[in-house]
């Protein structure tokens, strides 16, 4: 081995390192997020404008392309919460289905 591959090797291996670091950080900073039920509602307000609970057909191509991107962003978002938390998500829809469920009684009572 060279000096030059050594050289490589350790700058690989710092690379790893600051990499692992980051994504630390990201999972720490999400786990916050989904420790309020205001951070819960607004990713589950993310995953919903992200299109992840629907289709993403259009018969105009450019239409689906667009949107199947943004589901894409929506989809990684699912995997970071099961990252962060696997409970979340569930968390998330028992919290949303049980406010849909509110606001359903309250119009039925006026």
């Amino acid at each position: 081995m060279t000096f030059y591959d050594d050289d490589i090797e350790a700058k690989n291996k710092e690379s790893k390192r600051e990499f692992q670091r980051r994504r630390d950080r990201e999972i720490a900073d999400l786990r916050s997020v989904l420790k309020s039920s205001e951070g819960r509602r607004f990713v589950w307000k993310m995953l919903s404008e992200c299109g992840v609970f629907r289709a993403s057909f259009s018969l105009n191509a450019m239409q689906t392309a667009f949107a199947e991107g943004r589901r894409d962003i929506g989809i990684m978002l699912v995997k970071e919460l099961d990252e962060a938390d696997p409970g979340a998500y569930a968390q998330m829809q028992r919290e949303h289905y049980s406010e849909l469920k509110s606001r359903k009684h309250e119009k039925e009572e006026e």
